[in-house]
């Protein structure tokens, strides 16, 4: 082979492989990587657990409290009882593929935000024993296979949406 065709070849072998890689879920880059740091952002860690939470480190993956697909997914995000306080971010709502939210046992306040009615694949939500104020979203109809809601244990107010009601397979509330 003459030295014109190892370069071609090495070339193609180099495009192919960017082309191959960066689209690759299962290096975490990307609206994931990006809405845990916007959560990051708006809570306060007082004893650094969201430490190693790191935008220059892409893998959420080998983040504390975050659990991942086999296939490099965002799948569960798991803080409770940390002292995590502020406020939880919108950008929760762009982690398309979780499934289990625990955030429990915390000091998180505000409005619990519209944006979780986009988790379409959200099966756990505990926000229970936190200072959630304001109205359950009425966006929660959306989360069509939810099947464990706790709330408890903040100060909500209004009604719980009649639209809940539609979530069939909601077997705890």
């Amino acid at each position: 082979m003459n030295i014109r065709t190892e370069i071609s070849v090495l070339v193609c072998c180099l495009v192919f492989s960017c082309m191959s890689t960066s689209g690759s879920p299962s290096n975490g880059v990307g609206s994931e990587v990006m809405a845990l740091m916007g959560i990051k952002s708006f809570l306060v860690d007082p004893i650094g657990v969201l430490e190693n939470w790191d935008e220059a480190s892409p893998d959420p993956c080998s983040w504390s409290m975050v659990t991942c697909s086999a296939d490099g997914h965002v799948i569960g995000l798991g803080a409770p009882s940390q002292g995590l306080s502020g406020v939880l971010a919108p950008s929760i709502g762009n982690l398309t593929n979780i499934q289990t939210v625990l955030l429990q046992d915390n000091n998180i306040s505000g409005n619990i935000p519209s944006e979780i009615g986009k988790l379409s694949k959200l099966q756990n939500l505990d926000l229970s024993n936190n200072n959630f104020c304001g109205q359950i979203p009425t966006t929660f109809s959306h989360l069509k296979n939810l099947e464990f809601l706790r709330l408890t244990g903040n100060n909500l107010s209004g009604e719980i949406p009649a639209s809940l009601a539609n979530l069939t397979d909601l077997h705890l509330m």
